[in-house]
């Protein structure tokens, strides 16, 4: 059965949002916590013509700065874009890399909150995560942990030996401080998931950042990883 959006529920009217249709202001809020899955069952739920206008409305949201600001409606328009992959992937690329709109870190933050591996082939995971190495090797800000986040990516929740691999190279190659941190990071979390072999060339990266990398920051949270510190356990069985 498709799925309608009540046109009648009202909302308060803004400047912003009189020229949104109310329904799909609704169904972004009502989905601003569900996982892809979930928001594209309800979406395909929907006539096909309320398919483009949601969207749209999605794009229009993350665009317009006054209605970024709300949390609920801004997680809701990020968590569907990232719901239509691959299609949306045009939109995705711009929206990592702009830096610049305001609450950008919350967007970004949502966006790797949000991908999962499972609900994407093959061929868009590995775009997926071309996309995210490219994002820390130019990232320059700690705001709203968005690049902390996409080290928990690579070193946790899309663990593999190709994300290591990822790490491995923004350890050295990524320009700024908090892309190689990121990625000491995300070596934190892949350590409790490798094999005793991995560790140890895991744990010979970090001791190279640790003596060898340019930024005393980075030397000091490489030194503090052999530690035993951050989201890394105990080495020992």
């Amino acid at each position: 059965m498709t799925k309608t959006y009540n046109r009648s529920r009202k909302l308060k009217p803004t400047k912003s949002n009189r020229s949104l249709s109310e329904w799909a202001i609704i169904f972004l809020n009502e989905n601003s916590e569900y996982a892809s899955s979930s928001i594209l069952n309800d979406f395909r739920k929907l006539g096909h013509s309320q398919r483009p206008e949601l969207e749209k409305c999605a794009v229009h949201v993350l665009a317009d700065q006054r209605l970024r600001r709300n949390e609920k409606l801004r997680s809701g328009a990020v968590r569907l874009i990232v719901a239509l992959l691959p299609k949306t992937f045009p939109v995705l690329e711009k929206l990592l890399s702009d830096s610049s709109m305001s609450l950008w870190y919350e967007v970004h933050f949502t966006v790797f909150s949000a991908l999962d591996r499972g609900d994407l082939s093959k061929a868009d995971q590995r775009h997926v995560l071309t996309l995210v190495e490219r994002y820390l090797r130019n990232a320059k800000s700690e705001s709203g942990f968005a690049a902390w986040k996409a080290g928990d990516i690579l070193g946790d929740e899309w663990y593999a030996p190709e994300t290591i691999q990822i790490l491995e190279r923004l350890l050295s190659s990524a320009r700024y401080v908090v892309g190689r941190n990121a990625a000491l990071h995300g070596i934190q979390h892949a350590m409790n998931k490798a094999t005793l072999s991995e560790k140890e060339h895991l744990l010979s990266l970090v001791r190279q950042a640790a003596s060898e990398d340019q930024s005393a920051k980075v030397r000091d949270y490489a030194a503090y990883t052999l530690t035993d510190g951050g989201c890394s356990r105990s080495r020992t069985a």
